[in-house]
């Protein structure tokens, strides 16, 4: 049995008879004909399941240069999107008998799984319901000098996808039917490296007046938001499947710029008070995290969400929005760049430093945003209660000093002054505890959650990095498939660097892409850590006063 060498992380799903493996690793290949893009394969600790053939590299001859991690097999059946927004409203005069675009983006974040068919275990008879796998590898030679191997990437892969082997092949050129050459979107040089030109007037976003609508007699309810630039002043009604439309729009324009995902669809308590308020909050922070961005918002879709109120208008803008001739990498095609060749190699390098930052990133992310959600559940539970139970607990010592009847001559049963202010003074620092136990519960709302919600942004800003560097990463081994190429005389010398300009120009979208992140991550974590630790000296103080003016209660005690 011939044995394979793991391309990238893959994170089986055991229910579906699919091994975990790392990249780097090497497992037996059990069977290649399982089915559509899935092999049969056993780690060297004895584990077998399924891996997709895309991930697996057969060890034998030099090993080929991997290109980014391609999607996993494609689904056997037809995707539907049957529930396009919150309300599960069909809305025609929306949508135009079309299906909406959201999911075939989130698709291409997802791997498709086989489906056992009734079949039990891996070594079941019958291809897991999948069709016969088509093994064959498309342009595995080339067809001669000055002709460029066609097949770099794999055609499930994002770059694929997005039409990256298209744009670096020039294949791309001529086929939009908008003026090919002109320059919508600029990209310049500074101290810090390449930068987003300058967008225009910058803006901000308010959503207010969240209203609950009906529409088909009362049968259809949902929220509409009221959204207003700052810039325009003009005032639009948004649901949410409009910006679910418009991340759509934008995930699907923008292959190398972090559009974060938006807050998750709700199935109950949509129209309860608290969640809209937290929705508003939500979508409010989205639209600002876009329009901060220098491509983002002077984009034609954007401000077509953002400013159209006429119905006519709107589906028209919907329709060329959806016909956009410069979706995916054909956005490269209208991007200016600087003159300034780049050198592969120093590309490549921060390349994989930028990686290595990102999966940090991520680790730290997960570890901190448990850490502060944890935090404030005993915010509101244990370190309530325990300051509480001393509460009660100062309470009944006051108590038992109330039964001090000293005896006297004349039989008064009454405690002395000094006695009676140490029993007050003690009721007042049981009531102080309470207080202080109520300030614990309350204070999460004041810095954990809004902390926590930000690092959940974040968390979702980095989701959308795996893509983007994958893109990058198939073109960088595209570039150094090609020179390879050019120097075994397969190429001519013209074409190759017809490629390497346009590689130039998609790396320098990424590098302006990564410098915009940086340089907004260290703005927004300054700003939320003043925020936090402003908060937590405030609830500190707040506490420390309460204290305080326990401990001058024991002042007025005579001796």
């Amino acid at each position: 049995m011939e044995k394979a060498k793991v391309l990238y992380d893959f994170d089986g799903e055991e229910g579906n008879g699919e091994l975990t493996v790392r990249e780097g690793d090497v497992v037996t290949v059990i069977r290649q004909n399982v089915g559509d893009g899935w092999w049969e394969a056993e780690t060297s600790t004895g584990q077998k399941g399924l891996v997709p053939e895309a991930w697996m590299e057969i060890m034998r001859g030099p090993p080929a240069i991997p290109s980014g991690p391609p999607s996993a097999p494609p689904p056997t059946q037809t995707y539907e999107d049957d529930d396009w927004d919150d309300d599960d409203d069909d809305d025609d005069d929306w949508d135009d008998s079309e299906k909406s675009s959201v999911h075939q983006v989130k698709l291409r974040q997802k791997s498709s799984k086989p489906s056992q068919n009734g079949e039990s275990g891996i070594n079941g008879a019958g291809n897991f319901g999948l069709h016969s796998a088509n093994r064959d590898r498309k342009g595995s030679e080339p067809t001669g000098k000055g002709t460029v191997k066609l097949g770099f990437a794999n055609r499930f892969s994002v770059f694929a996808k997005a039409g990256g082997e298209d744009y670096l092949l020039g294949s791309q050129e001529g086929k939009s039917k908008s003026v090919s050459g002109t320059i919508l979107y600029t990209i310049v040089d500074s101290e810090d490296g390449p930068v987003w030109g300058s967008p225009r007037e910058p803006f901000h976003v308010d959503i207010k007046n969240p209203k609950k609508e009906t529409k088909l007699k009362g049968i259809k309810s949902f929220i509409c938001y009221q959204v207003t630039p700052s810039n325009t002043g003009i005032q639009v009604s948004r649901r949410y499947k409009h910006f679910d439309w418009l991340y759509a729009r934008l995930c699907s324009k923008f292959v190398t710029i972090v559009v974060p995902p938006l807050p998750d669809k709700q199935v109950t308590g949509r129209y309860e008070d608290s969640f809209i308020e937290k929705r508003m909050d939500q979508l409010s922070r989205w639209l600002e995290r876009m329009t901060a961005h220098p491509v983002v918002s002077q984009c034609d879709v954007f401000l077509h969400f953002l400013t159209c109120t006429d119905g006519k208008e709107w589906k028209k803008g919907k329709r060329d929005a959806e016909k956009d001739d410069f979706l995916g990498a054909a956005f490269f095609q209208v991007l200016g760049v600087p003159q300034t060749v780049l050198d592969i190699t120093v590309v490549e390098r921060q390349h994989e430093n930028f990686h290595k930052f990102v999966k940090s990133m991520e680790a730290s992310m997960g570890q901190i945003t448990h850490v502060i959600h944890e935090h404030g559940k005993r915010h509101i539970g244990p370190f309530k209660r325990e300051y509480q139970k001393m509460g009660r607990a100062f309470k009944e010592v006051a108590t038992s000093f109330e039964l001090d009847t000293r005896p006297r001559i004349n039989d008064i049963d009454a405690p002395t002054e000094g006695s009676q202010q140490l029993t007050d003074a003690i009721k007042f620092t049981g009531k102080t505890y309470d207080e202080i136990g109520d300030l614990f519960a309350a204070q999460p709302r004041n810095d954990n959650y809004i902390l926590e919600d930000f690092l959940r942004e974040y968390t979702g800003m980095l989701s959308c990095f795996p893509d983007m560097i994958s893109f990058h990463k198939h073109t960088i081994s595209t570039v150094k498939e090609c020179q390879k190429q050019r120097e075994e005389q397969k190429m001519e010398f013209d074409e190759a660097e017809q490629i390497k300009t346009r590689a130039d120009v998609v790396s320098y979208g990424m590098m302006a892409e990564i410098n915009h992140f940086q340089r907004q991550r260290v703005y927004d974590y300054k700003e939320i850590m003043k925020l936090y630790l402003g908060e937590q000296i405030k609830f500190y103080e707040a506490i420390t006063e309460k204290l305080r003016a326990a401990m001058t209660q024991y002042d007025n005690v005579n001796v």
